[in-house]
């Protein structure tokens, strides 16, 4: 079931690589506070890069200007993202390599002094394993940089669910307090938050941005609603005056001690 779960999340983002950053502008300023906080991070002259769920290549366009003289391994679950991140010059070829991969099981040997995921993480089955997975990818005093979905993510969507009786197919996402706890013992790391409310004009368009980006994925085993039962929740979010949506991102710093 989990190998057939990442084939479709896989093969969903995929089909929305031509059109994901015109949807995704809020993706695209997650990113851009991701990068300034790499940026203020102390690194060799030289880093040696690990990036997760590049997409078509919104956070390795910032890599690449922050760190001119980084090497870059750039993956994705999606061969298609990765195709478009390639093509799209994000990198120089001195820069960079390419590799389809499912960042929660990382097929690439380290060591590494910087890995850094922009939302992607929400779409590991067991967070705590892939943090230690990668964490033990990271050389002494590399950071482990990421953002991702906590749990106030889509609360009026789940509310409006609930209110009439329904359950959500959006996952339960953890409390940044949560992923404190889940930070390896041969380093520190910190979790900060900060919650974004993205307009939408109903719940139909809502809908259809995550398909425009291809994370539409419901949790495993959850029955779409009918027609009909769609419009009774979307006229609950219209009759309580919700017309955005609430993204509580967490942000993710963990440093490897140095011996």
């Amino acid at each position: 079931m989990t190998l057939v779960r990442k084939q479709i999340i896989a093969g969903r983002f995929g089909a929305a690589a031509t059109d994901y950053e015109d949807g995704a502008p809020l993706q695209a300023d997650i990113a851009q506070a991701l990068a300034r906080r790499i940026a203020a991070l102390s690194l060799p002259d030289t880093p040696r890069v690990l990036e997760l769920g590049c997409g078509p290549g919104g956070l390795t366009r910032k890599l690449g200007a922050t760190l001119a003289d980084a090497h870059i391994t750039v993956t994705d679950i999606s061969p298609a993202m990765v195709s478009a991140c390639r093509a799209g010059g994000n990198l120089p070829a001195r820069q960079a390599q390419y590799l389809v991969m499912d960042g929660e099981h990382p097929a690439t040997n380290g060591p590494f002094d910087l890995i850094t995921a922009s939302m992607v993480f929400q779409w590991f089955e067991d967070l705590g394993g892939g943090i230690s997975a990668l964490t033990n990818l990271l050389a002494p005093g590399g950071v482990l940089a990421f953002t991702t979905l906590a749990a106030e993510t889509f609360h009026q969507w789940r509310r409006a669910h609930e209110a009439e009786g329904f359950e959500p197919g959006t996952p339960v996402y953890p409390t940044c307090a949560e992923i404190q706890t889940l930070w390896p013992r041969f380093g520190t790391g910190y979790v900060e938050e900060t919650r974004v409310n993205a307009s939408f004009a109903n719940a139909e368009t809502f809908a259809l941005n995550l398909r425009q980006i291809g994370a539409q994925t419901p949790l495993p085993d959850h029955r779409p609603l009918s027609p009909g039962a769609f419009r009774r929740v979307a006229k609950r979010l219209r009759r309580d005056g919700e017309t955005a949506m609430t993204y509580h991102v967490a942000t993710g710093i963990f440093t490897r001690e140095t011996a």
